[in-house]
């Protein structure tokens, strides 16, 4: 289901700040969107070299945990010739940290609790 409690990953397009993380119900609402599987329909040559259908939909399923109003358009324009490589190694990254189940003996953040 992805790890709640994982930091997200910043990305920086064109001086807008974003944060990536991996959710799983906004990996649900990407593939309907993309209509292609993002979870479980990856393969180690879509990693190695994706597609930017394939790198927009990703960028999407994570954007949309802290943006639940990004659409899919708004996304599509995010990504360019020029930031491909780098948007794609971030999304990586938020999928990787995502995955790592999280410490059971690890007390949990006290969302009322404000960070400094």
């Amino acid at each position: 289901m992805g790890n709640p409690t994982a930091p997200a990953v910043k990305l920086t397009i064109d001086g807008q700040a974003f944060s990536l993380r991996f959710d799983f119900e906004s990996i649900a609402v990407a593939e309907e969107t993309v209509e292609r599987p993002l979870l479980t329909g990856l393969k180690r040559r879509d990693v190695a070299s994706p597609t930017i259908n394939l790198v927009r939909g990703m960028l999407y399923a994570c954007l949309l945990p802290d943006r639940p109003d990004i659409t899919y358009p708004e996304v599509r324009q995010l990504v360019t010739r020029h930031n491909l490589v780098s948007v794609w190694g971030q999304v990586l990254k938020a999928w990787e940290s995502g995955l790592v189940e999280p410490d059971p003996d690890e007390p949990k953040a006290d969302p009322t609790r404000s960070q400094s």
